[in-house]
């Protein structure tokens, strides 16, 4: 019995691309991260381009899978806007070996300095009876 086929992602079914523009800008340092292994200097997916991947995943539900996320890197808008190459499942799947996720604690130190107090609504206040 054959299962359901899944319909072809699209550039219109995704979302968050504009939060990107702060994002890439932070990734940037993880650029060369795990170049060093690359001898023949054949490395297409580079640390910060898998980490915009991996976000974009998590901001797209329609993202399910590895194969999804290699679906979605074929789509122009996700090159362009994202800035990364059409991705094989070979260099999705050896990323998460190759890359050094420790690297992204500064990252995410960078972002937490960012971040701006919310204001608090009283409306949302608990009231005691």
């Amino acid at each position: 019995m054959a299962g359901k086929k899944r319909e072809q992602i699209k550039s219109k079914d995704l979302k968050g691309f504009k939060y990107f523009k702060v994002l890439s800008g932070l990734l940037e340092s993880l650029r060369d991260a795990g170049c060093q292994r690359d001898r023949a200097h054949k490395r297409i997916l580079h640390m910060d381009q898998y980490m915009t991947l991996l976000l974009m995943y998590m901001f797209n539900p329609i993202c399910s899978s590895l194969r999804a996320l290699q679906a979605a890197s074929k789509l122009k808008k996700v090159q362009r806007v994202l800035k990364v190459p059409r991705t094989s499942m070979g260099s999705l799947s050896e990323a998460a070996r190759v890359f050094d996720s420790d690297l992204l604690i500064e990252v995410i130190g960078q972002l937490a300095r960012q971040l701006q107090p919310v204001p608090h609504d009283a409306r949302l206040t608990c009231r005691r009876r």
